[in-house]
């Protein structure tokens, strides 16, 4: 099948449609993930307080476990000994060029005078959003930490994300309403009909204990350890001026299906194409 961004419509018919045909530049691309890199360069080389608040959007925010301002938590925070290193092993950046995702492995070394502490390791998700003239910021920063990974960081590459199609119209209303839908069929029939109905085949699911999933067979694995319905309460939203690339966060409450109870944080990219929206990354991080 062609692919529908190469498809030469004529532009008043892709107008009709809603949409334009368009792939994210290069250029874009590139920058973001440059921005991710040298944000990464920047701990080893600085430390991390410096580093986050010279990437931090000011309404950024982290979880702890729930949403909170980032810069507030790193203006107030000690210095942090020891050195936190990452790597782009995935990256995808709208149509417009002004909102990404970029996603990882970590490493947590620990000072030199505290050899008796393990090295720890993990997973970086984080979305990034560009103005018009200005510099790539983390809007958003989650994570998972798992055990050592086959693979060190100096091993992994970054992967571009799909294609990308700009869209003229209704792309707030649109994403606003595949994310209602898949929140009321989590909180109905449970996580994994919903990941099953809307998840991208490429989809790529994080949670703390686990390493990355990729591919939807593998995410759907992951969405079996929610049994139960889900009840998500959304804190936060964004979207490209494209139309094509969105995040949601916020936090659930899970309850089991033998009567347990308990609560977890959430970020959701989701990308659109021409049949509509499509989870492409999913975090869940239950409460500790």
């Amino acid at each position: 099948m062609i692919p529908f961004h190469r498809l030469r419509l004529p532009l008043v018919t892709l107008a009709a449609l809603g949409l334009i045909a368009a792939t994210p530049s290069s250029e874009a691309l590139q920058s973001l993930i440059a921005a991710e890199r040298a944000f990464s360069a920047l701990s080893v080389e600085r430390g991390m307080n410096e580093a986050f608040l010279s990437n931090l959007a000011e309404d950024a925010v982290l979880f702890r476990p729930r949403a909170v301002s980032g810069r507030k938590v790193w203006e107030g925070r000690p210095r942090v000994p020891g050195t936190l290193i990452w790597e782009p092993a995935f990256a995808e950046v709208s149509a417009a060029g002004d909102l990404g995702v970029t996603a990882g492995p970590w490493e947590f070394r620990p000072p030199e005078e505290a050899k008796d502490r393990p090295v720890s390791y993990g997973d970086f998700i984080s979305v990034w959003r560009r103005p018009e003239g200005g510099p790539w910021k983390v809007i958003v920063d989650i994570g998972s930490e798992h055990a050592k990974p086959e693979r060190g960081i100096l091993q992994v590459a970054a992967i571009p994300g799909p294609a990308h199609t700009r869209f003229l119209k209704n792309g707030d209303k649109a994403l606003d309403n595949q994310a209602l839908a898949f929140m009321k069929m989590a909180d109905a029939k449970g996580l994994e009909q919903a990941v099953r109905r809307w998840g991208a085949g490429d989809i790529r699911a994080f949670m703390d204990g686990t390493q990355a999933r990729l591919g939807l067979p593998d995410a759907l694995g992951l969405a079996t350890r929610f049994p139960g319905r889900l009840r998500m309460i959304e804190e936060g939203k964004g979207i490209a001026r494209s139309g094509d690339l969105g995040y949601r966060y916020g936090w659930a409450e899970r309850f089991g299906p033998k009567g347990g109870r308990d609560s977890t944080v959430y970020m959701h990219v989701w990308r659109r194409d021409r049949k509509g929206w499509k989870l492409a990354v999913a975090v869940m991080n239950p409460f500790h």
